[in-house]
């Protein structure tokens, strides 16, 4: 038990957060959006709420980021909402919650992702 624990522990620190206003991580991002789309039927803003999440979480482990490193990252951040790279990077962050209820947000998030995601919505309105 000790073990697993162990190896979860350094998974977490190994969690590689894409930084925010970073052109070039957009890119790497909007290419692997394009890479995962392929494999849907079906555009993502389509999906239910929990197939967005998977979406955007492939999304961000193809081009070789975390998504919920990344968004508890950008919550915490005194993030610019004039910079068009870091309102690209949050789109994409809240993409999985466009038009839904707290209700299941609360189903699919941790507490601290629910906290980021609402510093995000107020900062980048």
């Amino acid at each position: 038990m000790l073990a697993i624990l162990s190896l979860a522990a350094c998974d977490d620190k190994n969690r590689l957060v894409a930084p925010a206003g970073d052109h070039a991580v957009l890119e790497q991002l909007a290419e692997a959006y394009r890479n995962v789309g392929e494999k849907y039927p079906v555009q993502p803003q389509a999906m239910p709420p929990g197939g967005r999440k998977e979406f955007v979480d492939k999304v961000f482990t193809l081009a070789g980021y975390h998504y919920s490193a990344t968004l508890i990252a950008m919550g915490q951040s005194a993030a610019d909402s004039s910079n068009q790279e870091q309102r690209d990077l949050v789109e994409l962050l809240l993409l999985p919650v466009k038009g839904v209820s707290n209700e299941v947000r609360a189903d699919l998030y941790t507490d601290d992702e629910l906290v980021a995601m609402q510093r995000l919505q107020i900062n980048f309105r």
